[in-house]
């Protein structure tokens, strides 16, 4: 009797056998990495023409897009996706034992609007990057260009500067998406589509004013052009730093301390009401408020 496979058994020969279908001469690999709620999977959606409703990645999930060359479907150009949603302090880890084929592109997407935690999803998925055995192109995605486009003009400016910084530093392409405008969604798809399945040709456009939606090929900016000295990863970081400092991480001590200061209600049931906002803290991997600012909005 032929032995039932489970689903995750089933998942797995389909993307062995996807992988040994191609060789390096028509695949390419998409490794997706960065902030939670960035917009990586409503973009990799896009890209591949998937019609459901995006969903949450909780750790790391594969799929695959196909495109006849020029040799009218008698080949076929595989890109194999993989989008990690996992916490970037793993990613490393991850990241060297995943198969990778044909020419490499390292995906990084930052959330623009949590502009605290910037820093820190930035280095911690360079960090990994530099732990992969060939070097890959490299793109830098500022997601949430919806809200990010209200900021004050002084921080956007700021942004800006240290993301052009870096892209030239990584010899990285760097665009600011948003999936609420369909013009980002459109730019971004066909970005994508020319890294995995074209020749890289240089962006169409080109936009480096703090102002509007940043579009800047690799090898098309100069220290100059972005008003700061020449710089290394260390000088941007202090630079950035100096002006944005990394949020605080939520630890358990911190939560445990402030729940006992917290039970002082009369009433029970507002103590466990408490307690459930303390447990959603704890859960979270990052928080873009202070904890005293979380706790005014219990009390509220």
């Amino acid at each position: 009797m032929e032995k039932m496979l489970s689903i995750p058994e089933i998942a797995t020969e389909m993307v062995e056998k996807t992988l040994m279908e191609t060789s390096d001469n028509n695949s390419r690999t998409l490794f997706v990495v960065g902030s939670k709620s960035s917009g990586k999977t409503s973009l990799l959606y896009t890209f591949l023409d998937k019609n459901e409703t995006p969903r949450e990645t909780l750790v790391l999930e594969y799929s695959f897009g196909r495109k006849s060359n020029q040799k009218q479907g008698i080949e076929k150009t595989v890109c194999h996706v993989w989008e990690y949603g996992g916490k970037l302090n793993l990613l490393k880890n991850v990241l060297t034992s995943i198969p990778m084929h044909g020419v490499h592109i390292y995906c990084i997407i930052i959330d623009l609007s949590k502009v605290k935690s910037i820093w820190s999803t930035l280095e911690l998925c360079l960090q990994s990057y530099s732990e992969l055995e060939k070097t890959p192109e490299v793109i830098i995605i500022g997601g949430k260009y919806d809200i990010f486009k209200d900021y004050d003009n002084e921080i956007k400016k700021f942004i800006c500067t240290t993301l052009r910084s870096v892209s030239l530093i990584y010899s990285a392409h760097l665009l600011f998406y948003s999936s609420k405008d369909p013009y980002l969604v459109k730019r971004g798809k066909e970005i994508l589509h020319n890294m995995c399945f074209g020749n890289f040709s240089s962006f169409k456009e080109k936009n480096t004013n703090f102002g509007k939606p940043l579009m800047v090929a690799k090898g098309a900016d100069s220290w100059e052009n972005i008003g700061v000295p020449k710089s290394t990863i260390e000088e941007v970081k202090m630079r950035h730093l100096s002006r944005i400092p990394l949020q605080p991480e939520v630890t358990e001590t911190d939560v445990d301390s402030g729940l006992k200061l917290m039970r002082s209600h009369p009433e029970t049931a507002i103590d466990v009401k408490v307690a459930l906002k303390y447990e959603e803290l704890r859960n979270l991997t990052s928080l873009d408020i202070s904890i005293d600012d979380y706790l005014a909005g219990i009390k509220s």
